[in-house]
């Protein structure tokens, strides 16, 4: 189902959005949103779901498998019929009610209500029963966006009064920024314990980098992202947090690339390409 407006802009002021498009809504109608890079099949349970002119709706169990790595045999394996209906019954005893819908491109879907999806998710991640590691890896991943940018939505309508296409750009690449930077940086204490580093050395390093790129230590320069927008009278240190690290998560990478047998050596390097690639001024 096609809309003429740009969903990306308005998609996480959800009561708004949900009346939007509620106009000519239809139970089993699929609206395709693009969320982190992801397409996710959005299917209407009941155009008047959440009251007047407010739809429900929720996922099939394939949609999960691809997004949430929850197995749709698992998920169907699941499933028991009562006098109720179809529900689904975790191994912790949850249940959750399940609705078999025609959908609007004739196939049928096993649904769950949106917000009963996150029950789900939340209650596998404290009663895993016989789920492996990955599959709760995956899961919490899919709870820690939904749940990160559903906070910073509310909070930035609060704030602005809506929750832009931009402002998602800006907390996805905060976000990422975040995650790569864990990764790199395990890589890179790994380079500095090789190297006998101890106690206080890591905390001695980072605050190299951080020196290097921003003239101030780690300490120093989060203070100034705690700020927000940052100081505009530190000069060169005034860039976002997000770009600051994902400058870092790079400068710690590169010192790992450029390692010889000489930490410091690796470090002026990896910092003066660092300062190069992302502008940063001297």
């Amino acid at each position: 189902m096609k809309f003429g407006y740009d969903l990306k802009d308005y998609r996480y002021v959800s009561p708004v959005l949900l009346y939007l498009l509620s106009m000519n809504i239809k139970s089993g109608d699929i609206i395709t949103i693009c969320f982190e890079g992801k397409e996710f099949q959005i299917i209407v349970i009941d155009p008047n779901g959440l009251g007047e002119d407010q739809p429900s709706v929720g996922f099939g169990f394939r949609m999960m498998e691809r997004n949430a790595g929850i197995p749709n045999t698992t998920l169907s394996g699941w499933v028991r019929d009562s006098e109720e209906g179809k529900t689904l019954q975790l191994p912790s005893g949850m249940t959750l009610r399940v609705r078999d819908i025609l959908g609007s491109d004739g196939n049928e879907y096993s649904v769950i209500e949106a917000t009963d999806w996150f029950e789900l998710a939340v209650d596998l991640l404290v009663n895993p029963g016989r789920t492996g590691k990955g599959f709760r890896q995956k899961l919490g991943d899919f709870l820690k966006w939904f749940a990160v940018k559903g906070f910073y939505a509310e909070a930035y309508v609060a704030l602005k009064g809506v929750y832009t296409d931009k402002d998602s750009r800006a907390t996805t690449r905060w976000l990422e920024a975040r995650q790569i930077g864990k990764i790199a940086r395990k890589i890179y204490t790994d380079l500095l314990q090789a190297e006998g580093c101890k106690d206080y050395d890591y905390a001695n390093w980072t605050d190299c980098v951080y020196s290097g790129l921003f003239g101030m230590k780690a300490k120093e320069m989060k203070q100034i992202w705690e700020l927000m927008d940052g100081d505009v009278n530190t000069a060169r240190n005034y860039i976002p947090e997000a770009r600051g690290l994902e400058a870092v998560a790079y400068c710690e990478d590169m010192t790992v690339r450029m390692f010889i047998n000489d930490l410091s050596e690796a470090h002026d390097q990896a910092i003066n390409l660092t300062k190069r690639k992302f502008i940063i001024g001297s």
